[in-house]
Parts: structure tokens; sequence; C-alpha cells
């Protein structure tokens, strides 16, 4: 066994002799960084999704869409319309905030046509028959710089008439 160097002190260094609170200070500084790590790992900053549902002029839409989200956090939405007449040109027409501060990563089901009203995107689908239901699902990354409010707006016409709108308004976190 080796000799302990005479210039140590064993209860100081080995037995933590007079550095008690040391220990708690410690346990304390990392129970403060994980306070914010399981917190968002609970929902708490954001990605809840929130289901909302509009209905006029023969088609019912229904959007779900997260109220807040976090910069570089990947997410979805979906949009469900219903039609209750026959809709001959379809368009699903989105907000701004879907191209401004977000990355649309995919659309699915691809539509027809892509084109732009200004600075909202205006997707073009087949013809819907009464009892017909489209479904879009959107996948998008938030960008880390993205800060505030982001109008996600979404209305569907027929051609250029407007049948059922939702207004949305998404909060993107530092």
């Amino acid at each position: 066994m080796t000799a302990v160097d005479q210039s140590l002190d064993l209860g100081r260094t080995r037995d933590l002799e007079g550095r008690a609170w040391q220990p708690w200070l410690r346990r304390a500084l990392l129970a403060l960084v994980a306070v914010p790590v399981v917190l968002a790992a609970t929902g708490a900053f954001g990605q809840a999704t929130e289901s909302t549902t509009a209905s006029a002029n023969g088609a019912r839409m229904r959007l779900e869409a997260p109220g807040v989200l976090r910069g570089g956090l990947m997410w979805r939405t979906r949009v469900v319309i219903r039609a209750s007449r026959r809709i001959d040109d379809p368009r699903v027409i989105l907000g701004p905030g879907f191209a401004e501060g977000m990355q649309l990563n995919t659309i699915a089901p691809s539509p027809e046509s892509e084109a732009s009203r200004g600075p909202r995107i205006v997707l073009s689908y087949p013809a819907l028959d009464p009892g017909d239901e489209l479904v879009v699902y959107l996948q998008l990354q938030v960008n880390p710089t993205t800060v505030g409010d982001e109008d996600m707006n979404v209305e569907f016409d027929d051609a250029t008439d407007p049948l059922v709108r939702i207004d949305h308004t998404t909060s993107a976190l530092p």
C-alpha cells in the first residue's frame, strides 16, 4: 500500500470535513439547470396542439396546430376539410406565418399546383364531391431566430370564392 502524502489533510480531502454545504450547493445548481429541461419535456414551452373548427358555405374545416413553439422545433399541423356540396376548385390558403420564420418541409398530399396571393401560399387540389374529405398534413420547423407571433390563418376557397376561414396565431419563443 502506498504511503499517504503528509501534506494532505485527510479529513478535508477524503472525509469532506468543513465542506458539508458544498455538495448541497452543487445539487441545487444542477436542479436549477434541470428545471427548464423538465418543463420543456412536459410541453410547458410549446407544441401542445390546439384544434379549431369552423363551418360555412358548404364546407367544414378543422385546423390542428400548436399555439406556442420554440425556436428550432420541428412540428406538424393538419387541416381537415369535409365538403357538404360540390367544390370544383378547392384551394387551401395558408397564412404568411407558414412561410415567414418557418421552414415548410413537407406538404402531404402534394397539391396539384402551388401559387401565392401576396404573402399567402395557395395549394390547389382536385374537385371535392359532397361527403369527400381532404386532409392536408404540413411538416414545419421554426427558424431559430424567429420570435413573436406568426399569422397561421387557414382559408378554404372554391377558386377565388372564400368558403371558410380559421384565424390562428402561433407564438414563437426564443
